[in-house]
């Protein structure tokens, strides 16, 4: 299978891209500043999104797209970038009828008190705007069946740690541990991401995924 990873030097799209190689698939890595290593079986292309024909010739020979797209912590008016970046990007999906995997952040899994979680965020102003701007994305697309859509919502807290491929998956409400802690290693999410890519469980659903023990 051929993947492109939308945002491939980012802290998530990294993983994913890694794992994709690890399980054998071919990738596009799609990346706007800092570069990756180059890798057997990995084709790197250094670009903006919004040249638009040139990231759609980027793309049209994959299999599979996945977004990690983040148009940077202080972009002036990033609420309105993540919008804008991910509207091209599923336009561009169904125009050339790929599949796409969004990651689009925790903030709209229920918590268990009922509440949202981003009801509760506090975060610096910067960290705020992204997470509005990737909540903004998931509510206006999340009922959309005309595209071959999945998104994925990390739980509240993704860090760099190992692959154990240990964890459990929801669907709109935020997973918790045996401690109350609602997390993963971005080594495991990516694992459930490059799962869904090649098995398609979740089209046009939302899953969430994270430890239990």
């Amino acid at each position: 299978m051929k993947i492109a990873v939308i945002g491939a030097s980012g802290f998530i799209g990294y993983q994913v891209t890694k794992e994709a190689l690890r399980k054998g698939h071919q990738v596009v890595g799609i990346f706007r500043r800092n570069a990756i290593p180059l890798e057997p079986n990995l084709e790197l292309k250094k670009l903006t999104i919004f040249d638009e024909d040139i990231f759609k010739d980027a793309i049209k020979d994959s299999d599979v797209l996945i977004g990690c797209y983040n148009p940077g912590y202080y972009h002036v008016a990033q609420k309105e970038r993540y919008l804008e970046g991910y509207s091209l990007i599923i336009k561009l999906a169904k125009e050339l009828k790929k599949k796409l995997i969004i990651v689009i952040g925790a903030t709209s899994l229920i918590q268990y008190d009922g509440e949202l979680v981003k009801d509760g965020l506090v975060y610096p102003k910067p960290w705020i705007k992204a997470l509005e701007g990737v909540d903004l994305v998931y509510q206006q697309f999340k009922n959309q069946t005309d595209n071959l859509l999945t998104f994925v919502s990390p739980p509240a807290e993704v860090f760099d740690g190992t692959l154990t491929k240990k964890y459990k998956y929801g669907k709109d409400h935020l997973l918790y541990d045996r401690d109350e802690r609602s997390r993963i290693s971005v080594q495991d999410l990516a694992h459930a991401i490059i799962q869904e890519a090649e098995e398609n469980k979740y089209l046009n659903q939302r899953f969430t995924v994270a430890y239990q023990d």
